[in-house]
């Protein structure tokens, strides 16, 4: 039941160390009792035993089995020893995660919720709606007040939390990102290398385009290596006596999408530093203009650039549009939704292929009185099961990669290409890489609009580019 474990890793072991063995003896008892394997009333190894199992002093091992007690999962008996809780005295223990609602169709959250309390009937697992409109504040709130026990983050909110905390353990518990995730999801959710957010799915921006009004008009499908000015010459195809749809759309002021042109562009590292763009050289504006020519394009109108999103998917959905800017996160909008086949490509690029990678993890809260039961499930939907449903049910991608490049037996349409991930892999890039404050990419994003809107002109808006963030002192 309990297997000999190598637990001897260093003379003095580090504090993650412990956190990793303490971690691991936690798990595999619980794992045990919920699962059967321990059963109501059986005695679990004494606290000297665990000790010595897992290389952890007494006080650790005291510390591990409180927090099982807290589920109700074991019991104390005085002088005798400590024995599994009877399922009846585990009801009560209830945790509440804050999630975005876009997951129920992202990741089948709600499929989730519902096997991970059938392998965890003592824990029950509620949601809170978090919106992307004011998620800090929103979200700080129901950290600090205890009213969530663990939330779902994405990196761009990540590094908002990250920058206006400097101790974001002062907020989150330190996380334990699982074996085997995609190693360019290590870092994601790291403030100076700590991490505090379990990656669970992830995607990068892509193009999704309709099969079927290619083939009406004879063209090739996309190319994986091609430039703006290629991708604006073949909607030029594309368009020839087309008046009911438009070639391409994509919504500028989302920051998933109007960064990769400056990500794109090639721009020069300032001298004496290797991770910020020097947005104020000239590249930068070569990136700037191909997306004022991609807008101008789609003959939509200012409303573009409101603060209003338009929905893209749903254009797509409705054959409005041949060719979107999207995410796999997105196109789950057209399962079940659209009759026609469609396939997806790289992102086309101004002078360097680039595209933002968008990530979204779960993070538990530091004052939740639930912390083991909200790593449970965070644990759970990190775990190979969840992972594979999230693969087989949603077009999302799977943190965990034997999960994300399961082959088998598909449950609905899928893109013949849908491991275009793993090809471009080398281009993902982050919000984070720009290094820009709040402040500064929403100045940003307002000089870019003022130029897109047509009421700057080009070197009115290099000007104010460069004025926002130039090049750092060597």
């Amino acid at each position: 039941m309990f297997g000999e474990r190598a637990n001897h890793l260093h003379n003095k072991p580090s504090r993650t160390t412990f956190r990793i063995r303490l971690d691991e003896m936690v798990h595999a008892l619980r794992n045990d009792i919920v699962t059967g394997r321990l059963k109501t009333g059986q005695f679990i190894p004494s606290i000297t035993q665990l000790s010595e199992q897992y290389s952890l002093s007494i006080n650790s091992v005291q510390k591990g089995l409180n927090q099982l007690a807290s589920e109700s999962l074991i019991e104390k008996i005085p002088r005798v020893g400590i024995r599994v809780a009877s399922p009846g005295a585990r009801d009560g223990v209830s945790i509440t995660v804050g999630c975005y609602p876009s997951l129920m169709k992202e990741m089948e959250l709600a499929a989730i919720i519902e096997q991970f309390q059938e392998e965890y009937p003592h824990i029950r697992v509620q949601t809170l709606p978090l919106q992307y409109a004011n998620y800090y504040e929103a979200t700080k709130y129901y950290l600090e007040n205890a009213l969530v026990d663990a939330i779902t983050i994405n990196h761009i909110h990540f590094i908002d939390f990250e920058r206006r905390h400097s101790e974001l353990a002062e907020l989150l518990v330190p996380a334990l990102p699982a074996s085997g995730i995609y190693p360019f999801l290590q870092d994601q959710f790291a403030q100076n290398g700590e991490p505090f957010a379990q990656p669970l799915i992830f995607s990068p921006v892509i193009l999704c385009y309709n099969k079927q009004h290619l083939a009406q008009k004879n063209m090739p499908e996309p190319s994986l290596d091609w430039t703006w000015h290629d991708f604006m010459a073949y909607l030029e195809q594309l368009e020839n006596g087309e008046e009911a749809r438009i070639g391409f759309y994509f919504y500028p002021p989302n920051y998933n999408r109007w960064p990769i042109f400056l990500l794109q562009s090639g721009a020069p590292l300032p001298k004496g530093s290797e991770n910020e763009f020097d947005l104020g050289s000239a590249p930068v504006m070569d990136g700037i203009q191909a997306c004022y020519d991609l807008i101008h394009r789609q003959k939509i109108g200012a409303i573009l650039l409101s603060d209003n999103d338009i929905n893209v998917e749903g254009l797509f959905a409705e054959q409005k549009i041949s060719m979107m800017m999207t995410t796999y996160f997105n196109m789950n909008k057209l399962r079940g939704e659209v009759d026609f086949p469609f396939g997806i490509a790289p992102l086309p690029y101004v002078h360097t292929p680039k595209t933002l990678l968008a990530t979204v993890g779960m993070a538990v809260n530091q004052r939740s009185k639930q912390q083991e039961a909200a790593r449970a499930f965070s644990d759970f939907a990190a775990s190979y099961k969840s992972q594979l449903h999230i693969r087989r049910h949603t077009f999302s991608i799977p943190a965990l990669q034997e999960a994300a490049e399961w082959q088998g037996k598909e449950s609905g349409y899928r893109p013949d290409n849908y491991a275009l991930f793993q090809s471009i892999a080398p281009t993902f890039s982050q919000l984070s890489d720009l290094r820009l404050s709040i402040q500064e990419s929403e100045a940003l994003l307002n000089a870019m609009n003022m130029y897109w809107m047509d009421v700057a002109d080009k070197d009115e808006t290099f000007a104010r580019v460069s004025k926002i963030i130039g090049p750092s002192e060597g």
